[in-house]
């Protein structure tokens, strides 16, 4: 096992900037996610990594040592890539094997490491099935059997579930956790999958158009976005426009229309600042249950609903507050009756449970 560090890194192709200068670590064993939409910079950081596009400028290491300049093959990395590229030609034994062959490693000793591969992946009895004998999920096995056989310090993995369907996205995102934390191997995943970050990583590293712009464990990217960027791709917010009246112990106070709300402040702020307020829609309290909500923190306001919407697991209502819309999601329970539009209901929610951004 070992660490990654990448040192000032950067990448541009004339006169496009794909990656602007990014520090980050990767610590021993750690689930490390970088993710981002389409165009982020996050596929040619693994890519620089990996060994594949030179930097244009800035630093790689692996285990403390300098591998910037390194190729591929003696990095000790291995990666799994979208398409899970499995020899149509070669059974899943072959297919696995073929890295220890190329390495000139011998017979009895290739049977053993591709039989533990295959127990590791859970495909013992699958050896002489061809790709086309296979289903997406098992496919994504011999892939990832294929890259740990060789022992590799560090897995890449760049979008590999993204050809799966989603009922088999979710329960590979699961297994390839489960496998990574019991081998212990230092992982980097790339995704545009916020779920399947917040899910799998240990932290993650947010990316924009080629820059880095958050790295956190998942509860602070999900729960404390540090911009609007972060707050808009990360699951759903309320973004709604306040004015800060008085900031004091970390709690600003704000007015959002004409009543008084609360949120975690924001460094620099003062009074007479505009600000947004962002608070997620599972956080609002509505009816009943606003009412029965207790403690010093609690924010309380008067909204009307303008509609809901039936979701299943939850009911979703869009609420007017002083002139902005407020999405909240309510769980859906035989016990609670829909509340209809035009109703004027109570709302609330916990001051340390919403945050501020900078106007």
């Amino acid at each position: 096992m070992s660490t990654v560090e990448i040192i000032e890194l950067s990448k541009s192709y004339g006169p496009t900037v794909a990656l602007t200068p990014t520090n980050f670590k990767v610590e021993e064993g750690e689930f490390f996610s970088l993710l981002g939409p389409s165009g982020c910079g996050k596929t040619t950081t693994l890519r620089m990594i990996a060994g594949f596009v030179a930097p244009s400028n800035g630093i790689i290491k692996i285990g403390g040592t300098d591998v910037t300049f390194l190729p591929p093959e003696q990095r000790g990395i291995g990666i799994v890539f979208q398409n899970y590229a499995i020899f149509p030609h070669m059974n899943v034994f072959d297919n696995i094997a073929f890295g220890l062959q190329m390495r000139k490693v011998d017979k009895p000793e290739i049977a053993r490491k591709v039989t533990a591969a295959l127990e590791q992946v859970g495909l013992v009895g699958y050896e002489a099935r061809f790709q086309r004998e296979m289903s997406g999920g098992e496919q994504q096995r011999v892939a990832l059997a294929r890259v740990l056989v060789t022992e590799p310090g560090i897995l890449l993995l760049d979008e590999p579930l993204s050809a799966l369907d989603k009922k088999l996205r979710e329960e590979m995102k699961y297994w390839i956790k489960g496998l990574q934390s019991e081998l212990g191997i230092t992982t980097i995943y790339v995704t545009h999958d916020q779920g399947e970050a917040l899910t799998m990583s240990d932290r993650i590293a947010v990316m924009s158009d080629g820059r880095v712009a958050q790295i956190g464990i998942p509860n602070e990217i999900y729960e404390k976005p540090i911009d609007r960027f972060v707050t808009e791709f990360i699951g759903e917010s309320n973004i709604l426009d306040v004015s800060v009246t008085a900031v004091e112990d970390g709690i600003s106070r704000v007015t959002l229309g004409e009543q008084s709300a609360a949120a975690r402040s924001l460094p620099g702020l003062s009074a007479g600042d505009k600000a947004a307020l962002v608070l997620r829609p599972e956080q609002v309290l509505l009816a009943g249950e606003a009412e029965a909500a207790s403690g010093d923190d609690v924010v309380r306001l008067q909204g009307t609903v303008l509609d809901h919407t039936y979701q299943g697991a939850f009911v979703r209502y869009r609420v007017d507050v002083g002139g902005q819309t407020l999405i909240a999601e309510i769980a859906n329970r035989a016990d609670r009756n829909v509340i209809p539009g035009g109703s004027q209901v109570p709302l609330a929610w916990r001051a340390t449970g919403a945050g501020l951004l900078a106007e």
